[in-house]
């Protein structure tokens, strides 16, 4: 991917994410939290979940609420915060082949990666030890409304 700006654009605009894992990921986070995912729903760039507690509330909220359980919904919405343009390559003029008369010129190092601007600021990465920022530099995750 590091080399292919195609799939830069698609993963600063949180175009590449897989709702499979995703929702995975929230089982996993519920289950730390005693509780079960009932259902969860992509919503293109965000997901909506329902779970409910895998314990009773108990009878602390009043008679006959022994056997009920704890039920909750959450909306949340992914921001991307970067946008990536690749930078137009430059044409080189075509010169006709010259005999080999002179010892091969040594390999170029491989440009630095233009084009990935965060909150603003320009980003510039090297292909040959790429760090990239942050996931929470790239994208916020907002919960929403039932109006979103």
């Amino acid at each position: 991917m590091i080399d292919d700006p195609a799939q830069w654009v698609q993963f600063v605009d949180g175009d590449i994410f897989d709702p499979v894992q995703a929702c995975q990921v929230a089982t996993d986070f519920a289950a730390r939290n005693g509780a079960e995912i009932e259902s969860c729903t992509s919503l293109g760039l965000g997901f909506k979940v329902s779970v409910y507690s895998t314990d009773t509330v108990g009878d602390s909220l009043g008679a006959g609420t022994g056997d009920l359980r704890a039920v909750a919904s959450a909306a949340a919405v992914i921001e991307p915060l970067c946008s990536f343009r690749a930078p137009t390559p430059v044409e080189e003029p075509s010169t006709p082949p010259t005999p080999p008369t002179e010892p091969a010129e040594p390999e170029e190092e491989p440009e630095p990666i233009l084009g990935l601007v965060c909150d603003g600021s320009p980003q510039v990465i090297d292909p040959e030890d790429p760090v990239l920022p942050d996931v929470d530099d790239l994208f916020r995750v907002r919960l929403t409304g039932d109006d979103e």
